[in-house]
């Protein structure tokens, strides 16, 4: 019997993606999601699958932060929407919750099912890097052929991180507090910059050890860059963690085994070395899997 394995998709951002790639085009939209996330499902060998999504409306980040994500229009939510509902109609366990993103309902799912079973997080998102660990696997979806052995996903680990960022994965959060994250409209701290947001947490080891240094160092010292900017660079931290603790509907593990799945016709499951098509009616036609790297 095989052992259950859980992939959590961080839907929101790869529903973006498919939306991008077809246009104004839902059932295109949709099977282009389900080629994405049928191809992670195989490669990382996942035998359980549920989709976490951003919710309507304002979150606690925008209460703390009324500019977070300020630029950020409502046109490709509107396009993500109907494509969402042609998901959750393939049988696929869906979730939102009210006041959190995606990534902190991601992050819930994880922490509700880790003790039960091993975890993969999807997401072609960095924030999600920071639950890179010994026991959980994050992987980014970087299309058909170009991942490790010609699979469609890169998994990535904590020297990968450190080698993108300058710092491990538990302190990921900090380093986009200090620098900022132009994305989704996090500032940072004022004269920080990627390279010394670095330096000062590798010297530190957290935001909160640097901002208790500022008093002990000589003005010269990078981390003198923090002084007077304690609360700020709180707010920012609270900002990039992503949450564990969105109060999540009731599911169990059973109800997201993937077996029970009605993948839409013209979805194509590739594995390293075997291509499988699906009739999808008059003409055989599918939807090319997106080429484009991950926008981070």
């Amino acid at each position: 019997m095989t052992d259950p394995h859980l992939l959590i998709i961080d839907a929101q951002s790869l529903a973006g993606r498919a939306a991008h790639v077809a246009a104004d085009d839902v059932t295109n939209g949709v099977r282009l999601w389900c080629q994405m996330a049928r191809g992670a499902l195989m490669d990382v060998g996942a035998t359980h699958l549920v989709a976490a999504w951003d919710h309507d409306g304002s979150t606690f980040r925008h209460t703390l932060f009324p500019t977070y994500k300020h630029r950020r229009t409502g046109g490709m939510r509107a396009r993500i929407t109907p494509i969402r509902a042609g998901i959750e109609r393939t049988g696929i366990i869906s979730m939102s919750v009210a006041n959190f993103e995606g990534d902190d309902v991601v992050a819930s799912l994880m922490a509700r099912f880790r003790t039960q079973t091993r975890v993969t997080l999807l997401s072609n998102d960095s924030d999600l890097l920071q639950f890179v660990s010994d026991g959980v696997d994050v992987a980014t979806y970087v299309g058909a052929g170009k991942g490790l052995n010609g699979t469609r996903i890169k998994t990535w680990s904590s020297a990968d991180v450190l080698a993108k960022f300058g710092v491990p994965p538990t302190n990921l959060a900090a380093f986009k507090a200090l620098c900022g994250e132009d994305g989704d409209d996090i500032p940072g701290v004022k004269n920080i910059g990627k390279g010394t947001a670095a330096t000062l947490l590798r010297r530190w080891q957290s935001l909160e050890q640097a901002l208790e240094a500022i008093e002990f160092v000589g003005r010269r010292d990078d981390t003198a860059k923090l002084a007077g900017q304690h609360e700020h660079a709180r707010l920012m931290l609270q900002l990039t963690t992503i949450r564990q603790d969105a109060p999540l509907l009731a599911c169990t593990l059973e109800q997201c085994i993937a077996s029970a799945i009605q993948w839409p016709d013209g979805s194509i499951a590739r594995a390293a070395s075997v291509t499988v098509r699906v009739d999808a009616g008059p003409g055989r036609e599918d939807v090319p899997f997106p080429d484009e790297p991950p926008p981070w």
